[in-house]
């Protein structure tokens, strides 16, 4: 698994709220993501487009924070390549870029009651779309950027 980390020196925040580094923003995503699943009052995750993109931001969040949350999302991806990338399941293997679109297709596709299943499917998805390459690589890179982007401007 190939990651590159997003390094921010200076942290997010600036005068507003102090030094957050992107490990910092990553864990409040987090808390608000599993807030939001469990039905909290200020974070609406409702829908499966809501739990896809939170989990996806996730995903790329763990994986730019670096670490342990680098770490975790690693093991995440481990799991769904294990699943869906061996070929053992689908005959012969589909390919990261195939994962990707198993796990969207599950997320996106199907009617859920509960918004856990399409979210940690986000999740991984976000985690596998920079080692996927194509349109997913594009979108983990634009959504790097955009980190960087915010960043440079609020410090």
């Amino acid at each position: 698994m190939h990651h590159d980390t997003v390094t921010l020196a200076a942290g997010v925040g600036g005068q507003i709220l102090g030094s957050v580094t992107v490990a910092g923003l990553a864990g409040a995503a987090t808390l608000a993501f599993i807030a939001g699943l469990r039905g909290s009052d200020k974070i609406k995750i409702d829908n499966k487009v809501k739990a896809l993109v939170w989990g996806a931001m996730i995903g790329q969040l763990w994986i730019a924070a670096g670490g342990t949350l680098a770490d975790i999302a690693s093991g995440v991806e481990d799991i769904s390549d294990g699943v869906f990338g061996g070929s053992e399941l689908l005959g012969s293997a589909p390919g990261q870029g195939g994962v990707c679109l198993i796990l969207f297709v599950i997320a996106y596709a199907f009617r859920w009651k509960r918004m856990v299943p399409p979210a940690m499917c986000g999740l991984a998805l976000g985690i596998g779309m920079a080692d996927a390459g194509g349109l997913w690589g594009i979108a983990a890179n634009v959504f790097k950027i955009l980190l960087g982007t915010v960043a440079t401007k609020v410090m």
